[in-house]
């Protein structure tokens, strides 16, 4: 029969490793995406081997800029921020009516809706929102 003290460290145990599942999956440890937030366009990395870089497209005014990117697969990526710049004046952006992709992922603050048209940028396809969001999503292969 095993001791009281064997059985009190056995339960301590069990509810240390309980609590610390618990907190990993609740900091996003155990998603297969990473979420990133930059305030301005200076604040985010924009060259290197980070699992996450803004693309080259995106205004050197944007503001509240928000990623979130697949872990494996950075280059599946959802981004939105604020610029005053028209997405038909920025350089490398191509009208697209209708835009052909979906974006792979969802972010909670991605929108239910979104307008059928844009610009694609590279691999990157872009709609405007409502006061000078820009919604956009990149995904890992082109539809066939």
């Amino acid at each position: 029969m095993p001791s009281i003290t064997r059985l009190v460290a056995a339960a301590a145990l069990v509810s240390t490793l309980s609590f610390g599942l618990a907190a990993c999956s609740l900091a996003g440890f155990g998603s297969d995406e990473k979420a990133y937030e930059f305030d301005r366009y200076g604040d985010a990395p924009k060259a290197g081997t980070r699992s996450f870089v803004l693309a080259g497209w995106v205004p050197s005014d944007a503001t509240a800029i928000r990623a979130v990117a697949k872990r494996e697969h950075p280059e599946e990526a959802v981004l939105t921020f604020t610029t005053p710049t028209s997405l038909g004046d920025v350089p490398g952006c191509t009208p697209a009516d209708p835009i052909d992709t979906t974006p792979p992922l969802a972010a909670a603050w991605w929108p239910d809706d979104l307008p059928t048209s844009g610009v694609v940028c590279g691999d990157w396809s872009a709609v405007a929102g409502d006061d000078g969001a820009v919604f956009a999503w990149r995904v890992a292969t082109a539809p066939a």
